[in-house]
């Protein structure tokens, strides 16, 4: 074989000695010299081609070299031990914990921390899930044994109450990060877990919601943890680590707690276990060692821990589903068309995230091994989509799926050094101001109200001097006890769903709506019943002025809530206070 030939067919990867690319290139420049003199032979025409193409062949393996080095060494730089790995995203988290301050969802207090703050400290308020036994308690635990160990060592001041389940919920966080890393390196390997892992930390969604004491949080951080130890087909598995098999047992024990904890967690692991279950060599021994003893021993915890907590033996992941799903009792809180996650829900939560994942959907595609892990993701969406209730959150278990396609994409797009920095800084430029705009401003007045409240009992001489505080505003819009801390007089507008199937039914919060007014005359008007502080939107205020004048409320202060008023909410929250003599303000308006 010539030595040109050898050259055209050596492999992009094969390591050249420097010293003797240098000492070619000498020789062809020469060469270069010698015909640029006129000095060449005829024959030797074809000597000198050789030797150009030479020349400019090695030029394109140095440039290949270095342009690889570059990037595998833009890689390396950002690969981290396990314990380095996770102090890095344990500081991230806890970052992402305080830049979190703003009100998402009411069941982020409602169906965690004010039930927790009633476990331990006996007293609260249960919504009407609690009462009917839909919910479990033991995602609520987690919460009250923090609370129960600052009220052993009497360290209960709100801000712990506040502060610590949130540090404890980014410290899973952390950990689910940690696991996804390690779940596409057990996958893919190295290089395209460091893209799954950069997809998910750049999401803007993720950095919403991961610290938020959220039931929908924890079933996505199940998710990735049940994920890793899942039992992946051999052919998907890394070469790397082949030789890492994991007991079955570990993978269901996961999925039953996420079940436990949030029943709905059966739509998106219900696939993984049937996949498992048709792959599996050996059906009846994976239904005796892992389904009927995980089963037995979730339904024993289950129904143990809600048993002492309701004082009753109760089924609620049947009263779940029944609530939810047989009578739609979701609908009551507002209702979408089944395209609403394709249009709306999951390009808002995904963002420019849906490009890279695009991409990777059409790989995985067209990898047909890949093909399932496509179809769960598909089936998610859709089951979700069945039901008439639809909010943002509930697409939180096909966040960590959508990632590992995001994750090959962008390794794809990844080969030039330039090109990947670029991809970096697009999904920073991106994702990072929309997760601070909604971390730090939307909707931040309902939450800045409680320190003032909070502040208010606090000067309190005695228990007999604690405010009274009634919450004029849509129900549920602000924490209570838990970011109280003061057994006060609290009140909000209900908004319990039509349970008993009473004809003409119409919620407390509607009716107050209807002519807010009237109702604060019929129930706050003879003396010493109006409360000492009332709380709402500043969208109420026109409506609800007579009253106010007519009782001499003061405006003690206001916090801005958001940019976006809409219906009842306005843009900031504003507190009343009671007071003996007409305020400022009204004395007009009472004189006339």
């Amino acid at each position: 074989m010539s030595m040109d030939t050898e050259l055209r067919h050596r492999a992009p990867d094969h390591e050249t000695d420097d010293h003797d690319i240098a000492d070619r290139t000498s020789d062809e420049d020469e060469a270069v010299e010698t015909k640029e003199a006129g000095t060449m032979p005829e024959g030797a025409i074809s000597e000198y081609e050789n030797i150009r193409l030479q020349k400019e062949y090695l030029e394109k393996l140095i440039a290949a070299e270095k342009e690889r080095g570059m990037r595998t060494r833009f890689v390396d730089n950002v690969k981290f031990s396990p314990p380095r790995l996770m102090g890095v995203l344990l500081l991230i988290r806890s970052l992402n914990v305080f830049l979190i301050q703003t009100f998402f969802v009411a069941d982020e207090y409602w169906q965690s921390l004010e039930v927790a703050h009633q476990m331990v400290f006996k007293y609260g308020h249960l919504t009407w899930e609690w009462k009917n036994g839909i919910r479990g308690y033991t995602h609520p635990l987690i919460f009250a044994a923090i609370y129960k160990i600052l009220e052993y060592y009497q360290i209960d001041h709100p801000m712990l109450l506040i502060l610590l389940p949130r540090l404890v919920q980014g410290m899973l966080a952390a950990a689910a990060d940690v696991y996804l890393y390690k779940l596409a390196q057990r996958l893919f390997g190295s290089e395209i877990a460091y893209w799954v892992l950069l997809s998910y930390l750049t999401s803007w969604f993720v950095c919403y919601i991961c610290t938020r004491t959220l039931s929908n949080t924890m079933e996505m951080i199940l998710l990735i943890f049940g994920l890793y130890y899942y039992a992946w087909p051999t052919d998907w598995i890394h070469k790397e680590y082949k030789e890492k098999q994991y007991p079955n047992f570990i993978y269901l024990s996961i999925a039953a707690i996420s079940f436990i904890i949030r029943p709905t967690a059966a739509v998106v692991w219900l696939p993984f276990i049937m996949w498992h279950f048709i792959r599996s060599e050996n059906k009846v021994w994976l239904i005796f060692t892992g389904y009927i003893p995980v089963g037995i021993c979730a339904a024993a915890w289950s129904a143990g821990i809600d048993r002492i907590f309701y004082g009753k033996w109760i089924f609620v992941q049947y009263n779940f589903f029944y609530y939810n799903f047989f009578s739609d009792i979701g609908s009551n809180y507002g209702s979408h068309p089944f395209y609403w996650y394709m249009v709306t829900g999951i390009p808002i939560v995904l963002g420019t995230h849906l490009i890279p994942l695009s991409f990777g959907v059409r790989k995985a595609w067209q990898e047909k091994k890949y093909r399932p892990l496509l179809y769960i993701l598909l089936w998610t969406v859709v089951v979700y989509s069945v039901f008439s209730h639809k909010e943002f959150r509930f697409m939180s278990s096909v966040i960590p799926i959508a990632m590992l396609f995001c994750g090959i994409s962008l390794h794809m797009y990844s080969k030039k050094i330039s090109f990947a920095s670029f991809l970096i800084l697009g999904l920073l430029i991106t994702n990072l101001p929309v997760a601070l705009y909604f971390g730090m401003l939307h909707q931040r007045g309902t939450m800045d109200v409680m320190p003032y409240l909070q502040n208010m009992c606090s000067n309190a001489k005695n228990k007999n001097e604690l405010p009274s505080i009634v919450f004029l505003m849509p129900c549920h819009h602000t924490p209570y006890y838990s970011h109280l801390h003061f057994n006060a007089a609290l009140r909000f507008l209900d908004c319990s769903p039509n349970l008993k199937n009473k004809t003409n039914y119409v919620e407390e919060a509607d009716r107050f709506y209807k002519n807010p007014n009237k109702w604060l005359k019929t129930r706050y008007s003879k003396p010493g019943t109006q409360p000492s502080l009332l709380v709402f939107y500043t969208v109420l205020k026109p409506r609800i002025k007579e009253y106010l004048i007519e009782h001499n409320y003061k405006e003690g202060a206001k916090f801005f809530h958001t940019h976006f008023p809409e219906g009842r909410v306005g843009k900031k929250v504003v507190v009343y206070r009671k007071t003996s003599k007409v305020p400022p303000e009204f004395e007009d308006m009472k004189n006339n």
